[in-house]
């Protein structure tokens, strides 16, 4: 059991979605703190963003809020423009995380290239990293 664990939300299936969290809700402890993050690529990275911008981060929040909901999962919300690598591994070292949950996927040709988000938190995160595999 974990006292802090973070859990990395991608582009996924809502049921997708629902087994990370149900997942990372089993690996919590008592007492625990679950935190969602997903990280938007593609927008501007102007110090304010536009209205486009903030409409797709209150989306992508509203989403998650609504699967936590569903679950009766208590959990912080962390939506973030940026490289979602990048975000996940910063956020886990920003709250002093205990185990990061990520989702594996396909490989395309651009992971063999410059390698994929779960390469990249796993050599990166500072904590223990659980990579919910993809059924094939």
């Amino acid at each position: 059991m974990f006292a802090t664990v973070v859990c990395a939300i991608g582009r996924g299936s809502r049921q997708r979605m629902l087994q990370l969290v149900e997942t990372a809700r089993a690996q919590l402890a008592p007492n625990g703190s679950l935190h969602l993050i997903h990280a938007v690529e593609g927008l501007p990275s102007s110090a304010s963003p536009d209205d486009w911008a903030v409409e797709v981060m209150a989306a992508a929040e509203t989403r998650l809020s609504e699967a936590l909901r569903s679950t009766g999962t208590p959990a912080s919300i962390h939506v973030r423009a940026g490289n979602p690598s990048q975000l996940i591994v910063a956020i886990a070292k920003e709250i002093a995380a205990d185990l990061v949950l990520i989702a594996s996927h396909r490989d395309d040709v651009l992971d063999r290239v410059f390698g994929s988000v779960v390469d990249h938190v796993v050599q990166r995160a500072p904590c223990s990293v659980l990579v919910l595999r993809t059924t094939r």
